[in-house]
């Protein structure tokens, strides 16, 4: 085939002039039809609308971000595409959405405040028309700042902020409040936590208040050095339970909060030669296949990614395709102690030889 040929056959692409030709109609009428402008007579929509099927055109995503056409698209914002419970929570979102003709466009921020910030920005550039997000820290002076300068709602996951359209969280206090409260219970007194957000994040305040809360109502005093706040990775649980464990007073209970934890910390505890439950109890969160199938089986604080990623894409659907002024609502979504084979009656007349394993 001769190239004049190819050329000939080649599939033209089709522009928005071809569309407003095919229609009668100028371009900019086309725009108006495309962005769901009122002010298209009803009978030009339809000639628009009829031409833009017959012709298969497509309008550019750039372009229309350039122009300030809707793009139909929410942008979603996390700390770690490694973890599962992001991936749940975006499916829930993304089922939702689509249900509107929306796309969800994710992305991932390493837990910097900086990348965050330039992820923000880039959101506005591609005219995304709402963001879900699940802020590193809250009270961040530069990220605050940027999300005043956008003109797009937001919804938070899992954190707080004041100029959220609104909010959806777990309820990390009455689950974390029910795990302490089961320990105490149990006849431990040395109950350390593991976990990240180090009380920048709702989360992270949440679950400490409910872990000091369940101890005073047991009366049960609380030394500080036992909560290590700092991070949720599986390097960091697997650290702070070797130091736990290595104290001359160890805990006789962990709260490892943070789905990436548990790995590290169950491989500290086998390193250090501790029973679970007989020398240590341990609870983690949320569930994970790991949970169940460990040997023997952790108790856990569970709750839905999925229904928060669902349940935030609502809101914004709210606020974007109603106008509804949902005033900074914060949703709730259940959480719950799963009590399984890795919690145990603390003895503390047993010798110290046995809680080391020896």
């Amino acid at each position: 085939m001769s190239p004049a040929h190819k050329q000939e056959t080649k599939r033209k692409r089709v522009t928005v002039k071809d569309v407003a030709l095919e229609a009668g109609v100028a371009i900019g009428t086309v725009s108006r039809v495309v962005r769901q402008q009122s002010n298209v007579a009803p009978d030009v929509r339809k000639k628009v609308e009829t031409a833009i099927r017959k012709l298969g055109w497509q309008p550019s995503l750039a372009a229309q971000s350039m122009r300030g056409v809707a793009s139909r698209s929410i942008g979603f914002i996390f700390s770690d595409i490694r973890n599962p419970l992001y991936a749940e929570m975006a499916k829930g979102a993304e089922d939702l959405l689509a249900q509107h003709g929306y796309v969800l466009v994710v992305a991932s921020s390493d837990g910097r405040p900086e990348v965050e910030q330039a992820l923000i920005e880039r959101f506005a550039r591609w005219n995304v028309e709402g963001m879900l997000f699940s802020i590193e820290d809250e009270s961040h002076p530069g990220l605050s700042q940027t999300l005043a300068n956008i003109n797009f709602p937001f919804v938070m996951v899992e954190r707080d902020h004041p100029l959220a359209d609104a909010a959806v969280g777990a309820d990390h206090y009455r689950g974390t409040f029910l795990a302490t409260e089961h320990l105490l219970l149990l006849g431990h007194r040395r109950i350390a936590m593991i976990s990240g957000g180090n009380q920048k994040t709702r989360v992270s305040r949440d679950r400490v208040a409910a872990y000091l809360a369940a101890h005073a109502q047991q009366e049960v005093a609380v030394d500080a050095s036992l909560l290590r706040l700092d991070s949720f990775s599986q390097d960091y649980g697997f650290r702070e339970a070797q130091r736990l464990l290595s104290q001359p007073d160890p805990p006789s209970a962990i709260l490892a909060l943070g789905m990436r934890l548990l790995p590290g910390v169950l491989s500290a505890v086998r390193s250090k030669g501790v029973a679970i439950p007989e020398n240590l109890s341990l609870v983690a969160s949320n569930d994970s296949d790991l949970a169940q199938l460990a040997v023997p089986d952790i108790s856990v604080i569970r709750y839905d990614p999925y229904i928060l990623g669902r349940e935030a894409a609502q809101l914004l659907m709210q606020k974007l395709l109603k106008g509804e002024n949902l005033n900074h609502l914060r949703v709730e979504t259940p959480a719950e102690f799963i009590m399984r084979s890795s919690c145990s009656v603390h003895h503390p007349s047993r010798p110290a030889e046995s809680i080391l394993g020896a």
